[in-house]
């Protein structure tokens, strides 16, 4: 059963943006992401390196993110889903900015995890003078241990 979004304590977050960051892929790093995934090395990245960027490039950690949601990286939040488009060109040895927004937040309850949200977040590679070349859509499931609904 779902919370309805207006009584959701994190409601407030639906449409905040995340500190922005910077981001480049090296071509030696491009490489080795082709290496590692058992694809044939290219000059374009391969697609997993958006979601790489999605979370390393962002101006706070994945710790810190979790903690602006309302929860501990020990509580044990956990990615139930990404999706990555690629409206533009993605580009080794380009400087991105990546910034991100919460799309939507959802409260659930499970019978094994028991309370918990998934939130939704968009994160986008930004090239130098605009225009999007990759989003990054992932849904994070967040206990809510001890939490009421």
């Amino acid at each position: 059963m779902s919370a309805p979004a207006a009584a959701h304590p994190l409601a407030h977050l639906v449409g905040k943006t995340i500190p922005d960051g910077v981001w480049r892929l090296a071509d030696y790093e491009n490489w080795l992401g082709h290496d590692a995934l058992y694809s044939t090395p290219e000059e374009a990245p391969h697609p997993v390196m958006a979601f790489v960027a999605a979370q390393r490039g962002l101006g706070v950690s994945v710790a810190e993110l979790f903690r602006m949601w309302g929860t501990e990286m020990s509580d044990g939040p956990m990615l139930t889903e990404s999706t990555l488009e690629f409206p533009g060109e993605f580009e080794a040895e380009l400087e991105y900015r990546v910034t991100g927004t919460v799309e939507s937040v959802v409260r659930k309850s499970g019978r094994t995890m028991g309370e918990f949200d998934l939130l939704t977040a968009r994160f986008e590679l930004v090239r130098p003078g605009g225009g999007t070349d990759a989003v990054v859509r992932n849904v994070y499931a967040l206990p809510r241990r001890g939490e009421g609904g």
